[in-house]
């Protein structure tokens, strides 16, 4: 949930930017922030899922920032805003 730049994970990672996101590219097929915020995305699905924390909540507890943020990532990412994705996957859990 913390701000993070490519020079926090090289140094994190021991090694320049350059080699860092060369290496991480070879490896995922993203870039190390792309992967991030992918995890970051996954986290929100996650909290969205299993608690009924306010939205500005979910997004600071998953590294988006705001719930601005959280909304323009989830749609572009999902197809939903945060609210339908959450009423949606409610719906699912309450008929299995």
């Amino acid at each position: 949930d913390q701000q993070l730049t490519l020079t926090d994970l090289a140094r994190h990672a021991h090694n320049s930017v350059r080699t860092l996101t060369r290496r991480f590219r070879e490896e995922t097929g993203l870039s190390p922030l792309q992967w991030l915020l992918h995890q970051r995305i996954i986290r929100a699905r996650e909290l969205l899922e299993s608690t009924d924390l306010p939205m500005d909540v979910v997004a600071a507890r998953s590294g988006l920032g705001s719930a601005d943020s959280l909304r323009q990532h989830l749609v572009r990412r999902v197809g939903l805003t945060p609210t339908a994705y959450r009423r949606s996957f409610t719906r699912l859990s309450e008929h299995q």
